[in-house]
């Protein structure tokens, strides 16, 4: 064992040490018309030290002072967190400590939903990873990019700093961009009644409508239903009138503008599901091989911002007693960004354990070939099976006892692990 213990400090890719926190949930009722303010009281307990170690097999785990696993799988436990559930998120802080430094002297007060947000964009990313790796799951990148781009930036602030979520340019302009072309002068919008775009998807260039823009800035609705919302107006804005930017900007804008033109405008981005004013098409049927093409171009160029900004505060150390390197982290929440930073896109995904009581987080690192692994370890298969005979002999029906899965073959009555 402890020659095991040894190898796994050696493997590890990086290690990071924190603390254990308490959590305390504080609810206050502002006004009576309003519903109640949730807010999470954090202090540090430097008492209770908490080490963990990434390895590129098992992922990045919680570790004792001779590399023993305590507890495994901390970015699958993170993820199988239920969105919104404070007492589930306040269990996971307690256990393995706070996202980012607090204060180990006195309480420090965080509202839960800002909270929340932060642990929302660590699961978009992964599921973002995890939807374009191998057959892709269009709909599903959709979902994700839109969330992490059209959501709004928060900040989370604390005695010593104030951090802030990832903060896409996309995300900023499309709120605030009001810069139509001044199309008074322009000869082609007089003669023809369009203007030419330059376009990245549909190349080399596609033809505006100069009624369509007009009606765009002066807030009208066309027959585009939810063409007045401001932040339509403002993509139309940036795609007829912004012509100086990277060229990633410009295919995430050039993407919006065709997707909301052929599919419909979007009303509201959740971190689940977009919804639409009208919907025209579904991303399952018609999606064109440039929308297609261009998604997965978007779909990097975002998880990239986002995985860059979570471990931009990261820096190599070179030990002079060995010579080794070694990763200074400064936070739970670097390690975690820095976990999917290490993971092989395409070759390595999380999937969640077909097992409903898994005891290990629910979600664990598998090869993204690997089709027939339902379960992350064999205790969880045998748990399954065990519950599925049970309930099938409940049922009167006849069922292959468990046991009898470590001799079958994939079939009829067995679990594939």
């Amino acid at each position: 064992m402890a020659e095991k213990n040894r190898k796994f400090l050696v493997d590890a890719l990086f290690e990071y040490d924190g603390c254990s926190c308490r959590a305390e949930k504080d609810i206050e009722n502002v006004h009576p018309d309003e519903p109640p303010i949730t807010k999470l009281k954090l202090t540090a307990v430097s008492s209770q030290p908490r080490h963990f170690s990434y390895e590129k097999k098992d992922g990045l785990n919680l570790t004792g002072p001779k590399g023993k696993v305590l507890s495994d799988n901390i970015l699958g436990r993170l993820l199988s967190l239920k969105d919104g559930d404070a007492d589930a998120h306040i269990e996971f802080f307690r256990e393995y400590g706070f996202l980012f430094q607090i204060s180990d002297k006195d309480y420090e007060a965080v509202d839960i939903e800002t909270l929340m947000e932060f642990v929302r964009r660590i699961k978009v990313a992964l599921r973002l990873m995890n939807s374009i790796a191998l057959k892709k799951d269009y709909k599903q990148i959709m979902i994700s990019v839109a969330y992490l781009l059209y959501a709004r930036q928060v900040e989370l602030v604390l005695q010593n700093e104030t951090i802030l979520t990832c903060p896409h340019t996309f995300t900023k302009l499309i709120r605030d961009y009001v810069g139509f072309p001044d199309l008074t002068q322009d000869k082609e919008a007089f003669d023809t009644g369009k203007i030419t775009i330059e376009d990245s998807l549909y190349k080399p260039s596609y033809k505006l409508d100069v009624g369509f823009i007009n009606a765009i800035r002066g807030g009208y609705e066309t027959e585009l239903k939810g063409s007045a919302d401001p932040e339509f107006r403002s993509l139309v804005a940036m795609y007829a009138g912004l012509h100086e930017c990277d060229e990633n900007l410009r295919i995430i804008i050039d993407f919006f503008f065709h997707y909301q033109l052929e599919y419909g405008v979007i009303k509201e981005v959740s971190y689940n599901r977009l919804s639409y004013y009208e919907r025209r098409k579904k991303i399952d049927e018609d999606f064109s091989d440039e929308m297609k093409q261009a998604l997965l171009i978007i779909a990097r160029i975002v998880l990239s911002e986002e995985i860059n900004y979570g471990i931009r505060n990261i820096h190599p150390l070179y030990n002079p007693e060995d010579l080794s390197v070694t990763w200074k982290l400064n936070n739970l929440y670097e390690a975690l960004y820095f976990s999917i930073f290490y993971m092989r896109p395409g070759i390595q995904i999380y999937k969640e354990c077909a097992n409903p009581n898994c005891s290990h987080g629910g979600y664990f690192l598998v090869d993204a070939t690997n089709q027939k692994k339902d379960y992350c370890c064999g205790r969880c298969r045998g748990n399954a099976a065990t519950a599925r005979y049970r309930a099938a002999k409940k049922n009167g029906e006849k069922k292959i006892r468990p046991d009898q899965v470590l001799f079958y073959g994939v079939g009829a009555g067995t679990a594939a692990l």
